[in-house]
């Protein structure tokens, strides 16, 4: 079998088996090319470069390297692997220290291969060996000596348990036109206290699909769950159109935890939307590595967990914004309710005007805890000096309401009835908010000392409609 073959079917492999049985612990693939050392026809000392490499070291002190065309390396075919050609000596690869302390039942998985014609067996091998908590080496049970013309093999130790882990890989090759070959170290176990998550423990609370031309989407998740969820456990994926699963990203590969009652942002580029929005956590936010595209006016995310298990699944179109929105590029659209449905399109509204049209990373503008139609403004101070002294500067309108899909207008007057201006008109309003005015119309004309009426208009789309009216005294010298 050819070693890109292998390496393919290994990979498979070992993702399906992660997927159903164990997690992955530490996987090293050798990505990065041209990382270790090679000869230099111009100095006995090999030329080496290990910039950027944390989870291995190599120890080369054994080897000759003559020329450039003697090395023990990373190389960049079959997408990343390490190869040793013509070292006239022994290396060891050595892992970093790898901690497993919250798994049992602990398997070590990689590939050994070779090329070429060569088959002195003290000239040309690959042995793998691990220790175990501090253990002298012990050797892979599994095909853990290669000498020769092996080809390519599976190397694999299993049952594993302990606190931590070293895999220790020495390989030789004198031959000049054959390589020996390390690849694809993957190492995996059955967690002690695996979460099981189930449907509706995270649920999707939050979306932006169509941001400005300068910034990214989102999408906000809440784990509605008392459990403490690790985040490597989570993947995002859409559907294409014949509504099969596509995009599968994890959310990260670090061992970091979702708590219970909290939310998470997740976004290709934290830089794309924070200009966008009041940021209020930026713990809050997750950058991953790939995210999937969704479309401006409709598509399917899908939240799943590491079994490809479905937690939760929104399908969103342009449509579920707030009709009376005339644009709705950077506005979010928000769920309003941990208990109904995530497919129920009333279950959705724009994020409110106030908020600045999203809410990522903390509690939504539109959530509510009860469907009613109770809506409550009050008005303070009684008059107000807009003359920034600290006290009373500004005039403000308070406003709770109980459920989503509520539009606000606010008009002033002065005292002989003559129209100021509107501080609000047909603006989405969230739960709660506050609306000010500093004594200016919307030119910025100051407005004469005396008294002026507002008048509030709450209401929705379904006819119903709650009006407000309150009368404050402009006082002292505006600046």
């Amino acid at each position: 079998m050819q070693p890109n073959l292998l390496k393919i079917l290994t990979i498979i492999f070992v993702f399906l088996e992660s997927s159903l049985i164990a997690q992955e612990i530490w996987k090293e693939s050798f990505f990065i090319p041209e990382k270790g050392v090679w000869g230099d026809q111009d100095s006995s000392a090999p030329l080496q470069d290990f910039e950027g490499i944390f989870s291995w070291t190599l120890d080369f002190s054994k080897v000759v390297l003559s020329n450039a065309d003697d090395y023990a390396k990373t190389v960049s075919t079959s997408g990343g692997r390490f190869e040793c050609r013509d070292i006239n000596g022994e290396v060891v690869w050595y892992s970093e220290l790898i901690d497993i302390s919250e798994y049992k039942n602990v398997s070590i998985e990689l590939l050994a291969s070779e090329t070429g014609g060569g088959a002195n067996e003290k000239n040309k091998y690959l042995k793998a060996c691990f220790i175990l908590d501090g253990s002298d080496e012990i050797m892979f049970e599994t095909n853990g000596e290669n000498r020769g013309n092996w080809g390519s093999n599976s190397v694999e130790q299993k049952g594993l348990e302990g606190e931590n882990l070293q895999v220790v890989v020495y390989m030789n090759n004198h031959y000049a036109s054959d390589k020996v070959i390390l690849d694809e170290i993957v190492v995996s176990g059955e967690e002690k206290n695996p979460v099981i998550l189930n449907p509706g423990d995270i649920l999707i609370n939050e979306v932006l699909f169509n941001p400005f031309p300068e910034g990214e989407d989102f999408v906000e998740i809440y784990n509605y769950s008392q459990k403490e969820i690790p985040v490597n456990y989570l993947f995002l994926a859409s559907r294409d159109k014949d509504n099969e699963l596509t995009q599968i990203y994890p959310l990260t590969t670090e061992k970091e935890l979702f708590l219970p009652n909290t939310y998470l942002a997740l976004t290709k580029d934290t830089n794309a939307v924070f200009p966008f929005f009041k940021i209020k956590c930026l713990e809050c936010f997750l950058q991953m590595e790939k995210f999937p595209s969704f479309n401006n006016d409709e598509d399917v995310i899908v939240l799943l967990d590491n079994e490809m298990e479905i937690i939760d699944e929104f399908h969103y179109t342009a449509k579920m914004h707030a009709p009376l929105l005339a644009d709705k590029e950077g506005i979010s659209l928000e769920r309003t309710s941990f208990e109904i449905a995530t497919n129920e399109s009333t279950n959705w509204h724009s994020a409110s005007t106030e908020s600045g049209y999203g809410t990522p990373g903390y509690e939504n503008s539109q959530i509510q805890s009860q469907d009613n139609d109770r809506a409550i403004v009050t008005f303070e101070p009684e008059s107000f000096s807009p003359n920034n002294d600290g006290y009373n500067d500004e005039y403000k309108i308070i406003y709770q309401t109980e459920r989503s899909g509520y539009y606000i207008n606010i008009s002033i007057f002065d005292s002989a009835g003559r129209y100021v201006m509107h501080l609000a008109k047909n603006e989405v309003l969230g739960k709660e908010g506050v609306y000010a005015w500093n004594g200016k119309d919307k030119t910025g004309q100051r407005q004469n000392l005396g008294i002026y009426v507002i008048v509030v208009e709450i209401f929705d789309l379904h006819g119903n409609i709650h009006r407000f009216k309150d009368g404050v005294v402009l006082t002292d010298i505006l600046d």
